[in-house]
């Protein structure tokens, strides 16, 4: 009778089975299951006790194919972190690679230096190179090039940024350079139309008590200037080894301070940057972070960078939840979390950070508001992509006084 029952309900068993074949695929439109009419007639083909059966086993295969996809679901979560975790690694790599290829360049761009000194002391003893615009015969500062003007207090030169670059060793209390702040400047003036170089490069010249053994002049203002330049002018000539660089393009101005103490070296780079304006963190003396505390502090923030270095960006205004290392160096400062933790290495800063990272990482979506540095508009996004990329530092800056 069983069998006789079962050929008899063999459309409705078609029908059924046509029904739950989704589930198994795990589409969401079969997690509805069969339509209820379906079941009914089923049930009465079948009998009571048999129906229960064939339901049992279908409740057993339902869950098995759950269990299955939450395995998959887990195991792609798993190889997408694995996945990001070398992206941050490479994109480590190329930053490191970057900085090298900017300091090999510095190397060649000496000799080609020496190699045109040579020729112009071959072939131009007296001098007498005719600008557009200067004097027939002007001043040539072997380092500086050609004077513009002497003011007394300082004098202003048309130079080689190729031979500032590799002769002029930055201020020791200039912010750090930073390879991609240089790459993205390189990136913008490359784009733009307008010739030569904004601004001046500002230089020291220390008096001979100052310089003692040390650099007798020292670059205090325009080091990521002069990066950029490096990395343009090396892709230019790579790409066209016998053309010259577009006009303007070798040649910055520069403003040299004379006979300066370290004090007013000090005093110039805090000016400059206050009407830029410079980090708080970055000033020198009292106005800034102590060595010891500065130290601290960028080298939790560099290696904060590393671990998400695709959530860093070279530009100050970037959106959330992305971050500027800059703006987390001052924020760390003027908070004065170090001190008041009591952190002495930059391992317990990061630390620190990684826990604030994770605990805010807990917090529903709907008890995010809108603050400082989120906008209702941009916040749910804002959101999504902090918890793709496991980051949510850069979303407000609350965490940096919560010592909780």
């Amino acid at each position: 009778r069983f069998v006789a029952s079962v050929l008899g309900a063999n459309a409705v068993l078609e029908r059924f089975v046509a029904s739950v074949q989704g589930i198994t695929a795990g589409l969401q439109d079969a997690m509805q299951g069969p339509a209820k009419g379906d079941i009914k007639q089923l049930q009465k083909a079948l009998g009571d006790s048999e129906f229960e059966a064939v339901k049992d086993l279908l409740s057993k295969l339902m869950s098995q194919q759950r269990k299955e996809i939450n395995e998959l679901k887990k195991q792609s979560a798993a190889d997408a972190k694995k996945l990001q975790r070398e992206l941050n690694g490479y994109s480590n790599k190329v930053r490191d690679l970057e900085f090298q290829l900017i300091m090999a360049a510095n190397e060649v761009t000496d000799l080609e230096e020496q190699v045109a000194d040579f020729k112009y002391e071959l072939g131009d003893e007296e001098g007498t190179v005719q600008l557009r615009g200067r004097p027939a015969n002007p001043e040539v500062h072997p380092v500086f090039g050609t004077l513009i003007s002497d003011f007394g207090y300082k004098k202003v030169y048309a130079a080689d940024p190729a031979t500032i670059y590799s002769k002029v060793p930055i201020y020791k209390k200039q912010r750090t350079f930073r390879t991609e702040r240089a790459s993205a400047m390189a990136e913008a003036k490359a784009k733009m139309g307008v010739s030569g170089w904004p601004g001046t490069i500002t230089v020291v010249e220390l008096n001979q008590e100052e310089a003692m053994d040390g650099p007798t002049f020292v670059l205090v203002d325009g080091q990521h200037r002069l990066g950029a330049y490096t990395i343009l002018s090396r892709r230019l000539k790579s790409r066209n080894p016998g053309s010259p660089l577009p006009s303007g393009m070798g040649e910055m101005l520069v403003e040299v301070y004379p006979q300066a103490t370290d004090e007013m070296a000090a005093e110039v780079f805090t000016e400059i940057n206050k009407a830029e304006p410079c980090k708080l963190v970055d000033l020198p003396g009292a106005a800034g972070a102590p060595p010891e505390v500065r130290a601290v502090i960028d080298g939790a923030a560099e290696d904060l960078r590393r671990m998400h270095a695709n959530m860093f960006r070279p530009s100050e205004k970037c959106r959330t939840p992305h971050m500027n290392i800059d703006n987390l160096r001052d924020e760390l400062w003027q908070s004065g979390v170090v001190t008041r933790m009591g952190f002495t290495g930059s391992d317990q800063l990061l630390n620190w950070m990684v826990e604030k990272n994770a605990g805010l990482s807990e917090i529903p979506d709907e008890e995010w508001k809108p603050k400082r540095r989120t906008r209702a508009s941009t916040l749910k996004n804002a959101l999504t992509k902090a918890r793709a990329n496991e980051f949510y530092l850069g979303l407000e800056w609350d965490w940096i006084n919560d010592d909780v």
